[in-house]
């Protein structure tokens, strides 16, 4: 499994972002009410990230060589993080296109502002987290296939 590239993740926080505040504008436009997203999502993704960040550390200490688990815990662990980071890209980016649209606003109500501040922080948190986690699951190459290199090099 690659690496999780910020390109992706870059591009998927614009496109999010960008599609909210398409979606606000075109609520606000047609006379119905803006959605604001709740407040308990933001804490529920920095939870999640931080649930991620336990069940990643023992994979960090075996890959360290302090610990021995499970290889289908690691690649649970790796698909959760690679997961996470995608989906805090994703809210994370609906959360700060919102964020832009509310602050623009002429008549702004102060608690969507700062719910929708919360949502964004936890969707970041669980972005970060879920990179975090992906790099703590990065196994260090094994003796055997280090040997393999140094005589396909010398060949």
């Amino acid at each position: 499994m690659n690496r999780t590239r910020p390109a992706p993740i870059v591009l998927t926080v614009v496109i999010a972002a960008v599609l909210t505040w398409l979606f606000e504008t075109m609520l606000v436009m047609s006379g119905r009410p803006a959605l604001v997203l709740p407040f308990t999502l933001g804490v529920a993704l920095a939870l999640m990230g931080a649930i991620l960040l336990l069940a990643a550390w023992p994979v960090r200490q075996a890959a360290q060589g302090k610990r021995r688990i499970g290889y289908r815990h690691a690649t649970s662990v790796l698909g959760f993080a690679k997961a996470s980071s995608l989906v805090g890209a994703m809210l994370g980016g609906a959360a700060l296109g919102a964020l832009v649209f509310f602050t623009t606003r002429a008549v702004v109500v102060g608690d969507a502002v700062v719910t929708v501040a919360v949502v964004a922080a936890g969707g970041l948190v669980q972005l970060g987290a879920g990179l975090l986690a992906e790099h703590w699951c990065v196994l260090p190459p094994d003796d055997d296939d280090e040997a393999t290199a140094a005589a396909g090099s010398a060949a």
